[in-house]
């Protein structure tokens, strides 16, 4: 009898993009998110599925007011008047309503503003247009960089944070310091209100992880003899720097056949599900079929 092996990787998309209280600010902040525990079993179900570990937990109870603000600058951003709406901001957070998503929000506005966005050049506050571009660009950048700064504070496991840090620096021409801050962002949580906060503004769109190849895997011996084949089918959950961290079984006809798919996907080469630029924590779903041929 001549066994040939036929091995076929079948991508499946099915899930990505993860998703203190009071109206003075956060009120204590959390720890940061550099976790050593990822296990998730069994892994979420549904078209986008969310890595729950990923998700940040400085957003519940928000205050009202802080909602407010919120609303009343995505509402003149919506409306053509973003620089508005930061004038707003700017007034919340000097009657003391400095809640990190508030800094976060103020923070991407005038990192946008700086990038060349004309409707986000206020008339007013600490970085009012001066009349010459390249003194608003570095009075812009600067006070992004405050504003996102003091979220960090607060914000310890929210990789939104830390890329849009990133942002700041490489307007500023430091790539080195944005790669860093890239880095660390990669460690931290990427779902929650705050990349809502960086999809609502900046238009992104999603994309979805991929697998970019690898090794075939090797038929196990013990199956071979025992004639065993069919589809093994895995949910693979891949960190924002498209690493393999954690593999669950969904179907299989066997375990000699999910452990060789395993080993063969953890030596694979993926690429993260993005936020636009933004890379985040993802599942994808593979099936890996193991067939038999006389």
């Amino acid at each position: 009898m001549r066994i040939a092996l036929l091995l076929f990787l079948a991508l499946v998309l099915q899930g990505c993009a993860s998703s203190g209280p009071g109206s003075q600010g956060d009120v204590i902040p959390t720890s940061p998110a550099v976790r050593q525990d990822l296990q998730e079993t069994p892994a979420p179900e549904g078209q986008w599925r969310p890595h729950n570990l990923s998700s940040c937990r400085q957003d519940v109870d928000v205050a009202q007011v802080v909602e407010g603000y919120l609303g009343i600058c995505s509402e003149y951003y919506r409306d053509g008047s973003g620089s508005d709406g930061m004038i707003e901001m700017e007034i919340g957070l000097e009657e003391g309503h400095r809640h990190s998503l508030m800094l976060l929000t103020l923070g991407q506005l005038y990192l946008m503003a700086g990038q060349g966005d004309p409707d986000l050049l206020p008339v007013e506050g600490p970085a009012a247009d001066v009349g010459d571009w390249d003194r608003n660009r570095v009075r812009l950048l600067r006070r992004a960089q405050d504003l996102l700064q003091e979220a960090a504070e607060t914000r310890l496991d929210d990789a939104a944070v830390d890329y849009l840090l990133a942002d700041v620096a490489r307007a500023g021409g430091d790539q080195a310091k944005a790669a860093d801050l890239v880095a660390s962002g990669m460690l931290k949580c990427t779902g929650g209100r705050s990349f809502g906060i960086l999809w609502q503004y900046q238009q992104l769109n999603n994309y979805p992880p991929r697998y970019l190849g690898g090794a075939s895997p090797e038929f196990p011996q013990t199956a071979l003899d025992k004639g065993i084949e069919g589809d093994v089918v895995l949910d693979v959950l891949l960190s924002p720097a498209g690493e393999v961290r954690q593999l669950v079984v969904v179907e299989s006809p066997g375990r000699s056949l999910s452990k060789a798919a395993e080993a063969s996907l953890r030596k694979g080469r993926f690429e993260a599900a993005r936020v636009g630029k933004y890379p985040i924590w993802s599942w994808l779903r593979v099936t890996t079929a193991f067939t038999l041929e006389d």
